[in-house]
């Protein structure tokens, strides 16, 4: 049986590292590990065994464990000329080019032969939002195409983003959407809850309430382009990018 077990760093990014595991064998890989030790703890507690590292891309916080896990399991971090990892019972771990946040940039599917299950998408979609395109080699027309390709898998696909930004990216999306009711609903349930251990939203609930996957939206569209009417998809969501940036 495959698990996902969330790790949370109770750091300033609020970052989550993701360990995807096979309870039959006792292999597991580890998605942007943040901090070793709990991690280390919880493979030697459940006898576990690290078969290898993924990355989805180079920045720190996302790679900030490796050493470590290397040093005590021996493993690998894989790339993306490994383009796959099989699992048992036709499940595989596939390897995506996501690019924008980071030229670099890869997403990780967990999928049940062709049929994705979930979507660990890194710094590249988060809950209600995308990343930031302000680093080195990042590109907003790439995010774009890369945001584009991703709204398209099945809604029950579940998202494991790279950070926990939901109740700021929900606040945003109510600026641009007061009457979106979809938004109004997510709000009144995170507010008084931990989003620590992740929620659960799938592809289709971020497309009722994040506003990078509504580009369609008449009222998301008057609230970007009050002075600019004729913009189409990939410079609203430019102009969409820009705005959150200083939001």
């Amino acid at each position: 049986m495959i698990q996902v077990k969330i790790f949370y760093a109770h750091n300033d990014l609020r970052n989550f590292t993701y360990l995807i595991l096979d309870k039959d064998t006792g292999n597991s890989w580890v998605i942007d590990p943040w901090d070793e030790k709990p991690i280390i703890e919880y493979i030697k507690k459940e006898s576990l065994t690290l078969t290898g590292i993924l990355n989805t891309h180079h920045h720190h916080d996302h790679i900030r464990g490796n050493s470590g896990l290397q040093s005590i399991f021996k493993c690998s971090v894989l790339c993306k000329e490994d383009h796959h990892i099989k699992l048992p019972d036709h499940h595989l771990i596939k390897f995506l080019e996501t690019p924008g946040h980071a030229p670099d940039h890869l997403a990780f599917s967990w999928q049940r032969g062709e049929e994705v299950l979930a979507l660990f998408s890194g710094d590249t979609l988060f809950n209600s939002g995308v990343g930031n395109c302000k680093g080195s080699g990042a590109s907003v027309e790439a995010l774009f195409e890369t945001t584009n390709r991703l709204k398209k898998l099945s809604d029950d696909v579940l998202l494991y983003p790279g950070h926990d930004y939901v109740l700021k990216n929900l606040q945003f999306a109510k600026s641009l959407e007061p009457e979106n009711k979809d938004i109004d609903e997510a709000i009144k349930k995170l507010k008084d809850v931990s989003t620590e251990d992740g929620i659960g939203w799938t592809i289709g609930q971020e497309k009722k309430v994040n506003p990078f996957f509504r580009l369609d939206s008449h009222e998301l569209r008057e609230s970007v382009m009050r002075d600019h009417k004729n913009l189409d998809q990939k410079n609203l969501f430019i102009k969409l990018r820009s705005l959150r940036d200083t939001w």
